[in-house]
């Protein structure tokens, strides 16, 4: 897989451990990831112990342990702040309720030139959860992928070339799976999950990552890293996609080969 490279774009330093096994068996497989957040988490579990500046410190050296444990080549933080819990969101200049989206837009459109990625991955419509936070990373990833490659809609600017990545993937946490964990959590609706990926190899991995956040874990994965051995290994032993662009001709719920058909 040598020359191939994948950008998983995220909100809060945290999220991308739903996707830990993904990013470290590419890893493992000579892709370059690379992982770019939104924010540095200035809101989150531990969040009313510290300043926000603290927090954001705190969070910052969290994503970049665990990305380090996930054999992650870079990580990129767009510089939004954190816009708060569901139901308590603020809508505060600099944070990412409060972007601009064709600000937005064009950072995400210079990261994607500059890291050229065949393969994109983000949250989906339902943000797992309905944070707003998830879902708007979500939406502007979705736009920049596609206008990524259009030197019209956003010129160079003495910015790198035009590329237009492969494929857009979201990610997603099922519902059910939450409900068979009995952990609370709104979750991804089961429909909206085309495919399932193994990744039973790198089950300790993910732990390892997940142990640089100490409490800041969300509680939904918490509960899920929790559980006694034979369980943890067969709810954490796969991820969960959804092919966004190209559109598949037919869902696919077997192993989501991300760079298949790319050269």
């Amino acid at each position: 897989m040598e020359g191939l490279a994948l950008l998983a774009v995220i909100a809060h330093p945290g999220d991308e451990l739903a996707i830990a096994g993904t990013l470290a068996g590419h890893a493992e497989a000579g892709v370059r990831v690379e992982v770019a957040c939104a924010t540095r988490g200035q809101v989150g579990p531990a969040a009313g112990q510290h300043s926000p500046e603290e927090r954001a410190a705190q969070a910052e050296h969290d994503l970049r342990c665990a990305c380090t444990r996930l054999g992650v080549s870079a990580v990129h933080f767009l510089g939004y702040r954190d816009s708060g819990p569901p139901g308590r969101i603020a809508l505060e200049p600099g944070t990412l309720a409060r972007a601009r989206a064709l600000e937005a837009v064009r950072g995400l459109v210079r990261l994607i030139r500059s890291v050229r990625p065949q393969v994109v991955i983000t949250f989906g419509p339902d943000g797992i959860d309905g944070h707003p936070d998830h879902v708007l990373i979500g939406e502007l990833t979705t736009q920049a992928f596609g206008a990524a490659g259009d030197v019209q809609q956003f010129p160079r600017d003495g910015g790198p070339e035009p590329f237009l990545p492969s494929k857009l993937y979201y990610f997603g946490l099922p519902r059910g799976l939450l409900r068979l964990a009995d952990i609370p959590g709104a979750g991804t609706p089961d429909a909206a999950i085309a495919a399932r990926r193994d990744v039973c190899l790198f089950i300790d991995r993910k732990i390892e990552a997940a142990r640089c956040y100490g409490p800041g874990v969300e509680p939904e994965l918490i509960g899920l890293f929790q559980l006694p051995e034979p369980e943890r290994h067969h709810l954490l032993g796969f991820e969960y996609f959804n092919l966004a662009q190209p559109l598949p001709a037919a869902d696919d719920r077997r192993d989501p080969h991300l760079f298949a058909g790319i050269p």
